[in-house]
């Protein structure tokens, strides 16, 4: 059995030939706007699978001498768009930089420059001081995915927390150093993780940090 089939009003009881374009079409538009639990709708993806499955049907049905047409070969997908966007709000910054201390301090300065830069996780990981230009106010971020660098400007909450680092440590290695290893950061997931929750902040991921940056960017103009 087919639930979604079942399901809807469109083609429930329907035969082959009675299933048009039009009643795919009818199909796929009640799908999209009913509503599910908590008022949530399904995503374009779920429901371009289910025509999918429904072109297969016809499909088969036409390799058995059911029927001799697809109707759903004339209707065409939705346009699929399931990317998660989220952004930490002014009010949620402050909450969550007031618990970056005691076990989770090291935190801190990671989540200022991600905010600040938008670096991504991996290359605040990689970054050594090498690559920090504190006379020009920019940092030379060495870029995991493509392995070319590129600037970034410092902000004055970047530029004073990476002086407070560089204050207690010398030489050219990495800015970020984990205190247990000795050994730059591999991981920090838990971490952060539980920091939103002692503070109620829900949904929020590392990498909505980088998304954070550059919203307000763009709010910035």
């Amino acid at each position: 059995k087919l639930p979604m089939i079942y399901e809807s009003k469109s083609l429930k009881g329907k035969t082959f030939a009675q299933i048009s374009p039009l009643l795919i079409e009818k199909y796929k538009k009640e799908r999209r706007e009913s509503e599910l639990e908590k008022g949530r709708t399904r995503k374009p993806s779920t429901i371009n699978r289910e025509l999918q499955i429904l072109s297969k049907i016809f499909s088969l049905a036409i390799r058995y001498g059911v029927t001799d047409k697809n109707p759903c070969a004339e209707v065409s997908l939705l346009p699929e768009n399931n990317k998660r966007i989220r952004y930490l709000l002014d009010d949620e910054e402050q909450r969550l930089l007031s618990v970056l201390t005691g076990p989770r301090g090291h935190l801190l300065p990671l989540v200022v420059l991600a905010i600040g830069t938008g670096m991504r996780r991996g290359d605040l990981f990689n970054l050594t001081w090498e690559k920090v230009d504190f006379q020009r106010g920019l940092i030379y971020v060495p870029n995991s995915k493509t392995g070319r660098d590129y600037s970034v400007p410092m902000n004055e909450d970047v530029r004073n927390t990476l002086r407070q680092i560089r204050s207690t440590i010398r030489g050219d290695g990495y800015v970020f150093i984990n205190p247990d290893t000795a050994m730059p950061y591999t991981d920090i997931k838990k971490a952060f993780s539980t920091a939103c929750r002692l503070v109620g902040i829900r949904n929020l991921h590392w990498h909505d940090l980088r998304h954070t940056f550059g919203t307000r960017l763009a709010e910035a103009g």
